[in-house]
């Protein structure tokens, strides 16, 4: 039995300009159960993408269909993170998400009327958080990794020492156990060939506002975080009809494709189709391999780290 009617897979970009229907722009995929091959499409901005997933989920809720959507960037951080952040209660994953939610400036400079300008302040932000998280000794952190070395006081360009022991007495880690599995890039890295610290920061407040949509927040959960994990087709029970869940294309051979973005998301959507058609995907939800039910381990996955769909 299939769970989801809908799937919309998302390739993001944290890039500071507008740009479209190009490689390293943000790309979309969807379509339903029953379609064939999905709908692409490029939108300029993080702005845009995120009115047109809102519309894609709302016009699939207004024919009471369910709905998969799936963002190619991290939804928590190491086990630690949240710790160090101000006002830090509650689920690690809450902490984190209301912190960027806050912080996170996006279309600076966006003229009334005029088209987003997709500017954000992410390495503003990024050195906010070390500057909160580093001794007075220098050795900052966790973030690292500009376009241009030095530039700014508290964000090293090249690794600190790892593990890295936060002012707050913590210790973190610089990847979650999912990104391990999956080879992926830590998200303390902000910049540079396959960094992915950029797109967590300014992709975490988007999937906040998607969430906390008043006309969808009753309709919605975050997966695992608020799911918990699944153990039979039945999951997530009746009155969740939009699952949010975290993807990584770069463990999927992406389709062929003059862009590999967009190669990579219609991948993620022919898998989850494929595997939904037949009755299979709820699987990938369930518990990853090695996990013990209700250890140590799982608490982290579940209350703050996450996990990437797909990753066993």
């Amino acid at each position: 039995m299939a769970i989801f009617d809908y799937y919309v897979m998302v390739d993001w970009s944290s890039g500071g300009r507008r740009r479209g229907n190009r490689a390293h722009a943000i790309w979309i995929a969807h379509g339903a159960r029953n379609a064939s091959i999905p709908n692409t499409e490029s939108p300029y901005s993080r702005t845009e993408a995120e009115r047109r997933v809102r519309h894609i989920i709302t016009a699939n809720l207004e024919d009471d269909l369910r709905v998969l959507v799936c963002c190619d960037f991290g939804y928590g951080y190491p086990i630690g993170f949240s710790a160090g952040l101000p006002t830090a209660s509650g689920s690690g994953w809450k902490v984190v998400w209301r912190y960027l939610h806050a912080a996170l400036q996006d279309d600076i400079g966006t003229t009334l009327g005029g088209l987003p300008t997709n500017r954000n302040n992410r390495f503003d932000v990024a050195e906010d958080i070390n500057i909160l998280m580093s001794h007075a000794t220098g050795l900052h952190g966790p973030f690292w990794c500009l376009p241009q070395a030095r530039t700014r006081l508290h964000i090293p360009q090249n690794q600190p020492a790892q593990p890295f022991s936060t002012a707050q007495g913590n210790v973190l880690h610089a990847l979650r156990e999912t990104d391990r599995r999956a080879r992926s890039d830590t998200p303390f890295r902000l910049f540079g060939t396959g960094s992915v610290g950029s797109q967590v920061l300014t992709g975490i407040p988007r999937l906040h506002c998607l969430r906390n949509d008043p006309s969808l927040v009753n309709k919605s959960a975050v997966w695992p975080f608020e799911t918990g994990w699944a153990t039979d087709g039945s999951w997530p029970g009746s009155s969740i009809r939009v699952v949010h869940a975290e993807i990584y294309p770069g463990v999927r051979k992406p389709l062929e494709d003059t862009i590999l973005d967009r190669g990579q998301v219609r991948a993620m959507w022919t898998w989850a189709r494929d595997l939904d058609k037949n009755g299979q995907l709820w699987e990938q939800f369930s518990i990853p391999d090695g996990i013990q039910d209700g250890s140590n381990d799982d608490l982290i996955i579940r209350l703050e780290e996450g996990w990437i769909l797909g990753v066993r």
